[in-house]
């Protein structure tokens, strides 16, 4: 079972991959708009990500894992075949708001069916690996296909993959765990959860990981290219080698170790990795700083989800997985928007400094880490 999950996750978030690099050359080639453009529609499908995971979480607890998977992977693959045929400007950005809320089913959808498993520390963690690797590839696949056919190739290709993902998943289980399937009502209100209380702090530490992770996704090239160095491709793929390794290497850690400790571990490297950056402008610098954001994000999401699952009832782990995950696009968008402010004042090492400074600070979320030293163990109780 846990086979066809991965899949599912490799072809919907392969799809998410192939249009990382196409969608800006689109905006700025046939679309004929501005650099500035592609901003907005990052912009646009972070928000319409965010706004969506609450529904995603009562879709994923209440109609099942597999019909959030199914309807995300679905979306996906109809706005990407839609780009065949757009044409103005704010159908674009509409097609481009409807995948972001497809990519919150999916993800919310996938990632509590692996909160079921009956090992979830190493599913999360597998999960985890899956999404990282279709998010790398996707891009160079994409250049490949655009090479060959443009567009179109792309476009094609990127809907074939999420259709599969959704046929796929209609093979799996609206749950993996024998817990009840239906929500837990909130006290007093006999609905069903939008936000889960459990998941803010891990949900807070995840947005200050963000931080440390939007100084290289975003501001990387120019850093790059303030030092006469390239355009960042060899950077990025190494960043994305180090964090699939420490997935891999470190898999029986990151399924059984207290994930207080792993979040703190996570938030101090992520934030040295980013005060590196500023503190160390130069080519050697830069690598160590790739490797220890990198190495930081490798041990983050994976202890985040498992302290928002913790002890929950299958009814209530759908909104516990969108309520942490809705903090990476509003750690996006929040760091993106602040560190531009700080660049234009003070340069990149101001932007740089701050990330370093929020992601570390992040760690506090998590200390004493004694207290919390076996929170999510008994989740894994039979790795042992």
């Amino acid at each position: 079972m846990i086979g066809r999950l991965l899949v599912c996750a490799a072809g919907a978030f392969l799809s998410i991959g192939l249009l990382i690099p196409a969608v800006p050359r689109y905006l700025t080639g046939p679309l004929g708009q501005q650099a500035g453009m592609v901003g907005v529609s990052l912009a646009v499908t972070a928000a319409a990500g965010v706004l969506a995971r609450p529904l995603a979480g009562r879709v994923a607890d209440r109609a099942g894992r597999r019909t959030a998977l199914c309807a995300g992977a679905l979306l996906l693959s109809g706005t990407s075949l839609a780009l065949l045929a757009v044409g103005p400007l704010p159908l674009f950005f509409v097609l481009r708001g409807v995948a972001g809320v497809g990519e919150a089913l999916a993800y919310v959808g996938l990632a509590t069916l692996a909160s079921d498993h009956r090992r979830p520390g190493a599913a999360i963690n597998h999960f985890s690996v899956v999404v990282n690797a279709g998010l790398l590839t996707g891009p160079v696949i994409a250049e490949t296909l655009y090479a060959a056919s443009g567009f179109a190739a792309v476009w094609i290709t990127a809907a074939a993959v999420a259709l599969g993902s959704a046929a796929l998943g209609l093979t799996l289980p609206k749950t993996m765990s024998p817990d009840t399937e239906s929500a837990s009502p909130d006290p007093g209100t006999g609905q069903a959860r939008l936000f889960h209380t459990s998941a803010l702090r891990p949900g807070f530490g995840y947005l200050a990981s963000v931080w440390g992770y939007t100084a290289i996704s975003a501001f990387l090239p120019l850093h790059l290219a303030a030092l006469g160095g390239g355009s960042g491709g060899l950077h990025f793929s190494v960043y994305g080698g180090v964090l699939v390794a420490v997935r891999l290497a470190g898999h029986r850690l990151l399924a059984t170790a207290a994930p207080a400790r792993l979040a703190v571990a996570s938030l101090l490297l992520t934030g040295t990795g980013s005060i590196l950056l500023a503190a160390w402008p130069s080519p050697v610098g830069t690598w160590s700083a790739i490797a220890l954001i990198g190495a930081g994000q490798g041990l983050g999401l994976p202890a985040f989800l498992r302290m928002a699952v913790h002890g929950l009832p299958a009814g209530e782990r759908g909104s516990a997985v969108a309520t942490t995950t809705a903090f990476f696009d509003v750690g996006f968008l929040s760091a993106a928007l602040a560190f531009g402010v700080l660049a234009d004042r003070f340069g990149l090492a101001g932007g740089f400094a701050l990330a370093g400074a929020v992601s570390a600070a992040g760690a506090l979320l998590f200390l004493p880490v004694g207290r919390n030293k076996h929170e999510g163990a008994p989740l894994d109780h039979s790795l042992h």
